[in-house]
């Protein structure tokens, strides 16, 4: 074993680094998830598309709201399922969103990547964003992890990734009811460089009424892009 793989396992172990989902230690190798959680969350991304029967990571299928809003491609990972119970998928993004973690991030690239390969043809052609994160959520968690997944997507496709909004919303989504959200959802425009020549991708961790991710897109679309898609690692929808 050289000098350098000695150093790495030992920062390692003094990193203490614990799966997002059970808790328990990780074994040297392991990444955000154990072996046990892993299998669990393979498990969890066999769910099909309600509309096109492929899984959730193989299709780009939209919602009707998400259309109205200029939205026709949804690239998603697995099905988000709310509730108190820590599963392998929702402690990958609960983690994303507190933790600042170099390995949950690098998980969750590697499986939006996946997605995104899977529906869209040349991706590094495309400008890479997001949907921002509130101020006084990225002052509590010091991170805005959406702009971070945004950010390691287009580095691994080779493309380019550009600021374009700020959020301006003053309370947690999460914490309101649906039809709250969309007024809740307030954007403002940080660069305004023409995107008429443009496809964007715009990235999120989570689509649930698509109120932010519709918000997003309608400003996007005012500067000029008509091929707009969503990437999220989970989409919470009810089949039909």
């Amino acid at each position: 074993m050289n000098g350098k793989k000695i150093m790495d396992r030992v920062l390692f172990t003094l990193s203490v680094p614990k799966c997002v989902c059970c808790k328990n230690r990780l074994n040297y190798g392991e990444k955000a998830l154990c072996l046990k959680c892993s299998a669990e969350f393979r498990d969890f991304k066999t769910r099909n598309c309600a509309r096109c029967s492929r899984l959730l990571n193989e299709c780009d299928c939209s919602t009707p709201f998400l259309e109205s809003h200029y939205i026709r491609r949804v690239i998603k990972c697995f099905r988000y399922i709310g509730g108190d119970e820590i599963t392998a998928a929702n402690g990958l993004i609960y983690s994303l969103k507190r933790d600042n973690r170099r390995d949950v991030l690098d998980a969750c690239t590697v499986e939006l990547a996946f997605a995104i390969s899977n529906s869209i043809e040349a991706p590094e052609s495309y400008i890479f964003t997001n949907v921002p994160r509130r101020s006084d959520a990225i002052v509590e968690y010091g991170i805005d992890h959406s702009e971070l997944l945004a950010k390691e997507l287009a580095r691994h496709f080779g493309g380019e990734y550009r600021r374009i909004l700020k959020s301006k919303a003053k309370k947690a989504q999460k914490s309101l009811e649906a039809e709250d959200r969309f007024r809740n959802a307030d954007f403002a425009i940080i660069d305004e460089r023409d995107l008429s020549e443009r496809g964007v991708i715009i990235v999120d961790d989570i689509i649930t009424s698509g109120a932010s991710m519709s918000k997003a897109a309608a400003l996007i679309r005012s500067l000029g892009s008509k091929d707009i898609v969503a990437a999220a690692l989970a989409i919470a929808y009810k089949d039909e």
